[in-house]
């Protein structure tokens, strides 16, 4: 279940025209970032948070699952009021809402309608910018339900 939401959001950010270079899971990419592999910016890193499952019949199980996407940008322009490079500085809030916008109302197979529910804003930041976007989705994970025998109806005669 995990795998198709992440490919799906994933899939819907390089195929818009959003502006996100580079999109993968996250692990806690922003805490290191001289240490690792380099990443294009704007990034995109999808979380899932821990899931509730509750259990269906035959072994399906269902969750609201919450997605939480790292939304990575780069800036050394101050948004100060009346400074010459405020629009600059202020890109990135344009970039959370298109990616907001491509996002909100995602559905794939197995999870249905992604809605935005929370947005952490990174009000502590030097040139990298850390913004998180969190939405919810309701998911149905049948992968490990059984076949079920079906009975066919016999009849038996003596004679």
């Amino acid at each position: 279940m995990r795998k198709a939401i992440y490919k799906a959001v994933a899939n819907r950010l390089k195929k818009s025209n959003v502006g996100v270079k580079f999109v993968s899971l996250w692990n806690r990419n922003t805490e290191q970032l001289s240490k690792q592999k380099a990443f294009r910016l704007p990034a995109v890193f999808v979380e899932f948070e821990p899931i509730e499952w509750s259990q269906l019949s035959r072994g399906g199980r269902s969750a609201e699952i919450r997605v939480r996407l790292h939304v990575v940008t780069e800036t050394l322009a101050s948004p100060e009021e009346g400074g010459k490079y405020q629009d600059r500085a202020l890109e990135h809030l344009d970039l959370i809402e298109r990616i907001d916008a491509e996002v909100q109302g995602l559905s794939g197979e197995g999870f249905n309608c992604f809605m935005l529910v929370e947005s952490v804003t990174d009000h502590d930041h030097e040139r990298v910018q850390h913004d998180e976007e969190c939405f919810v989705t309701r998911a149905t994970d049948t992968s490990a339900v059984k076949p079920q025998a079906v009975a066919v109806g016999v009849t038996l005669v003596r004679g």
